[in-house]
């Protein structure tokens, strides 16, 4: 029988890559919250660096009246960052151990196993990340600017 006059849905293959996750959700899953509590580090820390200490000694409140409001934006807008990624590679791991299950795990292709390893670190690592951004969160409602640490 010629496959070539058949259009019969049910019998055509499936698109290649319809399957495939896409190298950007994995890069995104794997590095975007890493990168957003690095830039809510280096945007948090020398900003109130910077408003406590600004010459050679130090003062007892900040020069930037709204540092509190200012840290507070750059934290919430890191760990909105940081979730959407841990959101992307949850749903990743979600379609990928679907997607597993589907084909029976008897037989995994030879990209597929460095695909598992990756989502899988992503999905740890933005968890991880989202503790740390919750944290420094914390820190900038629990601890008083320009307070002393003795």
């Amino acid at each position: 029988m010629n496959r070539s006059f058949n259009h019969d849905p049910s019998i055509t293959p499936p698109a290649p890559r319809r399957d495939r996750l896409s190298m950007i959700k994995i890069a995104v899953g794997l590095f975007g919250a890493p990168v957003a509590w690095l830039t809510q580090f280096s945007l948090s820390e020398p900003l109130a660096a910077h408003a406590c200490y600004p010459y050679q000694s130090p003062v007892s409140a900040p020069i930037l009246e709204g540092l509190p409001v200012i840290l507070a934006i750059i934290s919430f807008a890191c760990f909105a960052v940081a979730l959407l990624s841990g959101l992307v590679a949850w749903t990743s791991w979600r379609q990928f151990e679907r997607k597993l299950v589907g084909k029976g795990a008897s037989i995994i292709e030879t990209g597929e196993n460095r695909n598992r390893f990756l989502i899988t670190l992503s999905v740890m690592s933005s968890f991880i990340f989202l503790v740390a951004i919750i944290f420094n969160i914390c820190a900038v409602f629990l601890v008083p600017p320009c307070s002393s640490w003795f």
